[in-house]
Order: structure tokens, then C-alpha cells, then sequence
């Protein structure tokens, strides 16, 4: 799959969407890569606090139940780590900046309160980047269960994308299809 086309498709459906749907897209979105343990374990070793994960679980709560309740002061700067950490070589730093990067992207979304639906559309980005990445450095042996996930994720995106543009996501799905 071409990653520029998905991203098209994705942001052409989400254009046809109110602002309420396309922020519970992006929150599904990055919740995908909040739910992975090892970008939790990482966060937590980068920043040595567990305050960083519950600062974005609650960003990514607040774009799922309601948006409006997202105070934009709030972003990615008040979460930071030492660069240098010598734990930023590793394919889990890779999920955790894409996390960083999707809930900025919802974030600056909900912002701009456009009709442009780039920046929701660049969370689902965020997630094939970090699906990407483990299928270039997987956690398996082979790398088929890697490769196999980072391809059903073009289909998932758009399977979600078609039951919320349907108004069939009730407000327990924000896991569904993971």
C-alpha cells in the first residue's frame, strides 16, 4: 500500500466529518500507540515518570469523550526527555515520538477548527510510521506478525473511518479493530 494515497483517502473521508468525529479518529489513532507497552515502558524510562503517560491518556481521553474539554495550552513541550538518552536508538523511542507526534497533530487540529482535515489525517500517519518501524526492526523472530499488523493497518484505519463516518462508534469503541 502507498502510504501518500492512504493518507489522501483517509483525509478526504475525514473532510466529509464534523470536527467531533475527526478528533475521535485522531484519538483512536493514538491511542493505538498509547495502548503499546513497550512505548509505555519506554516513556517511562526516557522521563523517569509515569506523569507523562497520564498527561497524554488524558489528552487522548479528552479528543475521544469530547474535545472541547482539551485545554490547547496543553501539548508534547510539557513532556520532555534528554535527547542524548542513550535509550533513543531503540524502536520503541520511534512509537513514543510518533505517540508524541500524533496527539501534537490532534492537538493543532482541534486548533485550527478548519474544514482541513490534515493534521487528524497525519495521526493515522503517525500510527503505520510506528507499525513501519516494527516491521523493520521486529520484536518476533521472522517478522511476518510485524509485517502482517503494519498491513492490516491501512485496512483498519478505513474499516473505523467507515463506521464512524456510519455513526455506528458508540463511545466503548475506542479499541475497536486493535
Amino acid at each position: 500500500m502507498n502510504i501518500e494515497l492512504h493518507i489522501e483517502r483517509v483525509q478526504s473521508i475525514l473532510d466529509q466529518m464534523d470536527l467531533q468525529k475527526k478528533c475521535k479518529f485522531a484519538a483512536w489513532c493514538c491511542n493505538a500507540l498509547i495502548i503499546e507497552k513497550k512505548i509505555n515502558e519506554n516513556m517511562t524510562k526516557i522521563t523517569n515518570s509515569n506523569v507523562n503517560y497520564q498527561l497524554c491518556d488524558a489528552i487522548i481521553k479528552a479528543g475521544w469523550y469530547d474535545f472541547s474539554q482539551i485545554n490547547i495550552g496543553i501539548s508534547q513541550k510539557d513532556i520532555n526527555w534528554n535527547d542524548d538518552d542513550p535509550l533513543n536508538d531503540m524502536v520503541e523511542t520511534q512509537g513514543t515520538i510518533e505517540l508524541l507526534a500524533s496527539i501534537r497533530n490532534m492537538l493543532l487540529g482541534i486548533q485550527q477548527k478548519s474544514s482541513d482535515s490534515y493534521y487528524f489525517a497525519a495521526c493515522a500517519e503517525n500510527v503505520i510510521n510506528w507499525k513501519d518501524a516494527l516491521a523493520n526492526f521486529p520484536y518476533s523472530e521472522d517478522g511476518k506478525i510485524e509485517d502482517e499488523n503494519l498491513k492490516r493497518e491501512y485496512e483498519i484505519q478505513l474499516l473505523f473511518l467507515d463506521d464512524l463516518r456510519n455513526s455506528i462508534i458508540t463511545l466503548q469503541d475506542i479499541k475497536k479493530y486493535r
